[in-house]
This record gives structure tokens, sequence and C-alpha cells, in this order.
């Protein structure tokens, strides 16, 4: 008889675990350049769309490590743009006479200046790079 709580107990530890483990983590990576360089500090975020004048209503986001690289962790399922904002003078707000940003999927070599809408679904995403930033001015 005694021997029940403790069976309850672990059958409601492995139930609870297994819910756990069938919930996907889902992140996106990639590198942001800029001419050919990486840009440290960039600002990464998921956006919904790509008018900056309806303000940024932020899913998640990321900064660049030294390389360029970055890591957005825990992504919910949905579809995004991906938005790169090198914040010149770190205050963490857009200021379109210093800062440069750049949209995934615009490549000026290739003449796509249309951004790229990514899907978030049940994997990782990876090699969602930036390549070029630009000014509003």
């Amino acid at each position: 008889m005694k021997d029940y709580p403790i069976f309850f107990s672990v059958l409601v530890l492995l139930v609870f675990s297994c819910d756990l483990l069938d919930e996907k983590i889902i992140d996106i990576s990639g590198k942001i350049t800029d001419e050919g360089y990486a840009v440290s500090g960039a600002i990464i975020l998921l956006v919904e769309s790509t008018d900056i004048s309806d303000g940024l209503n932020l899913s998640n986001g990321s900064i660049s490590l030294a390389n360029g690289k970055y890591t957005i962790l825990n992504v919910d399922p949905g579809d995004y743009y991906v938005l790169a904002i090198d914040d010149k003078n770190s205050n963490q707000q857009f200021d379109a006479d210093t800062d440069q940003l750049g949209f995934y999927g615009i490549n000026p070599d290739d003449q796509d200046f249309l951004p790229n809408k990514i899907s978030v679904a049940d994997k990782d995403l990876e090699n969602i790079n930036i390549v070029d930033l630009y000014s509003l001015q």
C-alpha cells in the first residue's frame, strides 16, 4: 500500500515529461553582414510587417555577435520578416539619421529588393542571413 503514492507520483511525472518533450523549441539563426563585413551588435527582430511606419510589433529578437552571427531562441510558429538594425549610438531606438537596417531576402547583387517572409513551423531555420544594411536618409 505504501508503494502506490510513489507509483502515482512517478506516473504523473512521466506523463508531464512526455508532454514537454512533444513541444518543439524552434530557433532561427544566421549572419548579419554589410558590404561583406560582419556586423557586431546589430539588433535582429522578427516583425509582422515591412512597414516601419506601423511601428515594430515584435515577436522575438537577438543581438549579433562579433562575427555577425545570431540566434533567436524559442520562436513561436508563424510568418515573420527578419529585420536587422545597426544601432550606431546604442540607444536601443531606430534613429533614421544614423542607424542602418536590412531585411532578410534583400540582395542588391541579384537586383532583389523585396524581403522574404519566413514561415516558422516545426523545425529550426538556419542561414537566415541579411547581407546588406541601408540608411533611410
